[in-house]
């Protein structure tokens, strides 16, 4: 595995390692209930769980990998992105990302996990990448399904957030799949 996470480029976008430093602007959005209500967390009460977020990304690169998602134009952090759950005997992973508000239905997300995917499948030799998506959540399902991705089923009860188990519907994209 690629230790530390490279810099990655997009159009408008540079995908970067997470610091101490970004601390601030996760705790900021993370402690909104409307960007974690799709997350599988609670929102942070306090800074100190932003900076165990980002240090168990810093300090994880065996079964995880974390990118901040910079807007290049103003130089902000504006989410993160990245693969969990990796498994390099079976090449594969699962994606992850969130977008802060002000940058919903902009195409950062897509363009984000765009990049993303294609550097799982290059660099990283995944065969499969997949995604977990609360069924409410249908902006993340239309970036996954805009980026190739395929609706497999859903896992009933597969989360536990606020106290209440929540289906996920689960997608995927194969290596094979690029370029249909």
């Amino acid at each position: 595995m690629l230790k530390p996470v490279p810099m990655l480029r997009t159009e408008r976008l540079q995908l970067r390692s997470l610091t101490l430093r970004d601390s601030d602007v996760i705790f900021s959005y993370f402690s909104q209930p409307e960007m974690t209500r799709f997350y599988g967390m609670e929102p942070f009460q306090t800074k100190i769980e932003a900076n165990k977020f980002i240090k168990d990304f810093i300090d994880d690169y065996t079964s995880l990998y974390r990118w901040g998602i910079v807007e290049k134009e103003t130089n902000s952090l504006i989410g993160t992105c990245g693969f969990h759950a990796i498994s390099e005997k079976h090449q594969r992973a699962e994606i992850g990302y969130e977008i802060d508000i002000p940058y919903w239905g902009k195409g950062y997300a897509t363009e984000a996990i765009g990049a993303l995917v294609h550097f799982g499948f290059e660099a990283m030799n995944f065969h499969r990448i997949g995604a977990n998506v609360y069924p409410e959540n249908v902006g993340s399902r239309k970036v996954l399904e805009k980026l190739g991705f395929t609706h497999e089923g859903l896992l009933r009860g597969y989360l536990y957030q606020g106290g209440t188990f929540h289906d996920a519907n689960v997608f995927s994209i194969l290596r094979e799949d690029l370029g249909k």
